[in-house]
């Protein structure tokens, strides 16, 4: 959800409150800060766990109902799904996982306790996913229960009260995920290209983890033994509570397993169906759903695309210190959630059916959803280097981002970054500051013309940077691990060769348009046409909109649009503006009453 635990927990953009009073700390179960991490959310007890004012309680009961509860009674269990919204009027609740990191399965730890004028909840609760801790009843006392709709439309009616509870459930996942609380585990074997990719997957998904490895940490061979799990094949292992375990797991399996996945029923149909969350697609997600919409955000991995693995964007308006992909992505991400908009990961469209309405959009999980207009918002991948045996150190070695989890496998080593766009020489500063020392190739004669000037003069001012222009990869050598590379000067022929232990490839992008089926107008590059570079279908008695598709109610936004600017404040634009024309679509292709 947030940046990851290792680089610290983000500022939430919401500041603080003066109105709010701390928070009491006279139960030592409360956890503690940790003291290595100043921008611990712990350290912030009075936004992380506000106390309401008796003014602001009154307004919310009529949402709610006040129940008295007994001493021990379960008011939530990790595992469920869709649970109730409580403030404690009177008494205590005490929030817990059941397993302390270094106990056994089924450990109880009480971690928070909730008192008088203090309320339950994170994030979960906009959406529908498995919640991770468990809540009772430390003494007897008296809550106001809020169930889920009417949780929703708490929020919207009173906003000064949903501004306080937003700001606590951004904080209190971070602090799930700094401290580990709720977490899953992971098990495998150090520097695995698969553990990677489950740690990457888990913590793009802002779902707190403990990451084992059999090398390094003898309390993961003690688990394995226990559970009869063979570590020479079945690795990586994901645990959650009471060793329920998946061996191997692909990204949905992994995702249904943890319960992250949204459970798919019958031909539900949508009014948008948003094919793709990166920026452009979240901010189609938000208007969409903040308009009313009935809106469903599909993505194959995890919220902001690209952009979502960006270390630092510091040229997106409002952000004068910068923000990381991942921490924009996130807070957009619990906005249209907010909203009511549907998050489904890691669902990824497989085949668009464009025959006949509504649409249909058939998932590489096997689950088909109909959508009255869909927003294509599939953005384009990095394109991949013709060198021998690259593939073979790919998620391992080889890597197509550059966030804090590659950054962390960087240190007292060399690495190579190759690309002369934005994100190249984002990844070439950041990773400056983890590597021994970074040799960026970039192909042309100069990066002027494809970078920010400001990255530019940060990578010339950099004695942990090495700028090889004109230059391109050739070579690579390793065995289990990469170990060095070679690149040539493509005017000189002259060849450069280094120890390296990773490779970042940031070279351009191809759109992700394969799943299209042939519906859609596209241009040379595979790019898809819009507005008046779009062949108006022959049903049209009109030109298509601006980001209208040649399909009636078929929209492209961001980077997967042909002719778009490829930066995140104009993909953030077009998903926004193009919900407007979403709407005059719907009353086209749908008159009725309803879009009136």
């Amino acid at each position: 959800m947030a940046d990851t635990p290792n680089a610290g927990a983000p500022d939430t953009g919401l500041g603080a409150d003066p109105g709010i009073a701390e928070a009491p700390a006279d139960d030592p179960r409360i956890a503690a800060p940790r003291p290595d991490n100043p921008s611990d959310p712990y350290a912030r007890r009075e936004q992380t766990f506000p106390r309401l004012t008796e003014a602001q309680i009154e307004r919310m009961k009529p949402f709610g109902t006040v129940e008295t509860l007994p001493k021990g009674e379960a008011v939530f269990r990790r595992g469920e799904r869709t649970v109730d919204f409580f403030v404690v009027l009177s008494g205590r609740i005490e929030i817990y996982d059941n397993d302390a990191g270094d106990g056994d399965a089924g450990e109880e730890n009480v971690f928070t306790v909730h008192a008088e004028r203090q309320f339950t909840g994170e994030l979960d609760l906009f959406n529908d996913r498995k919640i991770l801790v468990s809540g009772r009843m430390g003494e007897e006392g008296e809550v106001l229960r809020v169930n889920r709709a009417s949780f929703r439309r708490m929020m919207t009616s009173l906003p000064d009260v949903g501004e306080i509870i937003m700001r606590a459930f951004i904080l209190r996942r971070v602090g799930l995920m700094e401290h580990q609380q709720g977490a899953a585990t992971v098990i495998g074997r150090k520097g695995s290209g698969a553990l990677l990719e489950v740690e990457r997957f888990l913590r793009r998904n802002g779902y707190p983890l403990r990451v084992l490895t059999v090398e390094d940490d003898p309390q993961a061979g003690e688990r394995l033994a226990r559970l009869g799990i063979d570590a020479d094949a079945h690795l990586p292992v994901v645990l959650d509570r009471d060793d329920a375990y998946i061996r191997r797991p692909s990204r949905l399996d992994l995702a249904r397993f943890l319960g992250l996945a949204v459970e798919f029923e019958g031909e539900e149909i949508y009014d948008a169906v948003i094919v793709g969350a990166g920026p452009a697609g979240l901010a189609a997600g938000v208007y969409a759903a903040s308009e009313g919409l009935k809106t469903l955000i599909l993505e194959g991995l995890a919220p902001g695309g690209q952009a979502g693995t960006s270390s630092k964007i510091e040229n997106y308006l409002g952000f004068p210190t910068g923000v990381s992909g991942q921490a924009l992505a996130g807070r957009a991400q619990v906005q249209a959630q907010k909203f009511g908009a549907v998050l489904a990961t890691p669902f990824a469209a497989e085949r668009l059916c464009c025959q006949e309405r509504p649409y249909r959009i058939f998932l590489t999980s096997g689950d088909m959803v109909c959508a009255r207009t869909v927003v294509v918002a599939s953005g384009a991948r990095y394109r991949k280097l013709s060198v021998d045996n690259l593939e073979n150190y790919e998620g391992q070695n080889v890597h197509y981002a550059a966030t804090a989890i590659e950054a962390r496998l960087c240190g007292d080593s060399d690495v190579v970054v190759i690309g002369g766009g934005n994100s190249a020489g984002q990844a070439a500063v950041f990773l400056s500051q983890h590597a021994n020392h970074v040799h960026m190739l970039v192909r042309g004669p100069e990066m002027a013309a494809s970078m920010s000037d400001y990255l530019v003069g940060r990578i010339h001012a950099s004695p942990k940077i090495t700028l090889y222009q004109n230059a391109e990869l050739c070579e690579i050598d390793g065995d289990e691990a990469l170990q060095a590379a070679a690149w040539r000067h493509r005017q000189s022929g002259e060849i450069t060769r280094k120890p390296v232990a990773h490779i970042f490839v940031m070279i351009g992008a191809a759109p992700n348009t394969d799943w299209l089926d042939g519906c859609l107008a596209l241009d040379d590059k595979g790019f898809v046409l819009t507005g008046r570079a779009a062949e108006a279908c022959a049903e049209c008695a009109r030109a298509p909109y601006a980001f209208e598709t040649s399909e009636r109610g078929i929209f492209a936004v961001g980077d997967v649009r042909a002719d778009s600017v490829k930066r995140v404040a104009s993909g953030v634009g077009e998903g926004s503006v193009c919900v407007s024309d979403i709407h005059k679509a719907l009353a086209e292709l749908y008159p009725g009453p309803e879009n009136e």
